[in-house]
């Protein structure tokens, strides 16, 4: 599959108000079909570039605004070819700025490569905040309407991020141990053999910064299949807030979350019960 063919098999959302522009725009350049069929390609540029051919993207770009695109600022990796875009979505349309602009947000799963040549020798220390694992990813960037051409757009600026950049917080989902298990159940039970469940712990960490005040919050939920991301913070975000009006009284407070693991919790294994 082809990096456009990826790219047309996405969905083109917008937000409400984004939405509501374009489709007052009706058929020309910022209407609904030629929008999406704008972010669809500025999108495909960036993926292609990302494995190997710039081409399409120098073509629509100044050489700065192509380089941070590819490059995330003050960071020492970058996207590894064989991004999959996930989600495309028009998050701002300006008919009326100067010049006209459109902005596009993706989210797509990939890895992360060293933006330099590794080091020489094995053993040495990865870039500061590289890793290995597949994950998920946001784009983000603002087309600019420069004037009569076959495709009259160029991209002003952009950037990419890790997930947990992007929303300002780290998660984590993961499975119980059976150390953590033991201590839970304070019992000998969790000695024998441990099995997933369809209860999650979540566990927050969170500061309210004006009062220089930090604590963290927790909270079981029973959810088959297990909650994603989103509905992990939606649900948390009651405990937190109970959390900072116990420490610091009734207020306008504005806690932020630093940090939120899911945690898929064990019990030990039904007598007579086989185990896979």
């Amino acid at each position: 599959m082809t990096e456009s063919e990826m790219v047309e098999a996405i969905r083109v959302d917008a937000n409400p108000v984004a939405a509501a522009v374009m489709t007052e725009a009706g058929e020309g350049w910022f209407g609904p079909d030629m929008a999406a069929r704008e972010a669809r390609l500025a999108v495909a540029a960036w993926a292609t570039a990302v494995n190997g051919d710039d081409s399409r993207l120098a073509s629509m770009a100044d050489p700065d605004a192509a380089h941070w695109l590819l490059y995330p600022v003050r960071k020492a990796w970058a996207i590894a070819p064989g991004p999959v875009v996930t989600e495309i979505t028009i998050w701002t349309v300006k008919p009326a700025a100067e010049p006209p602009e459109l902005g596009v947000a993706w989210r797509f799963t990939g890895r992360q490569r060293p933006a330099e040549p590794g080091p020489p020798e094995p053993g040495l220390a990865r870039p500061s905040g590289w890793t290995d694992a597949e994950q998920v990813f946001v784009g983000n960037l603002t087309l600019a309407f420069t004037g009569p051409a076959a495709w009259p757009w160029r991209l002003a600026h952009g950037h990419v991020s890790t997930l947990d950049d992007y929303l300002g917080y780290t998660f984590t989902s993961r499975l119980e141990t059976a150390d953590e298990c033991r201590r839970r159940l304070g019992t000998s039970a969790g000695d024998g053999v441990l099995v997933p469940t369809d209860t999650y712990l979540l566990v927050a960490g969170f500061a309210e910064h004006d009062e220089k005040f930090g604590s963290s919050a927790r909270l079981e939920v029973f959810s088959d299949p297990a909650p994603t991301r989103e509905e992990a913070e939606r649900l948390i975000w009651p405990a937190i807030w109970a959390e900072t009006r116990r420490g610091l009284g009734q207020g306008d407070w504005r806690p932020s979350l630093n940090w939120l693991d899911m945690i898929r919790l064990l019990r030990p294994a039904p007598a007579g019960a086989a185990v896979g």
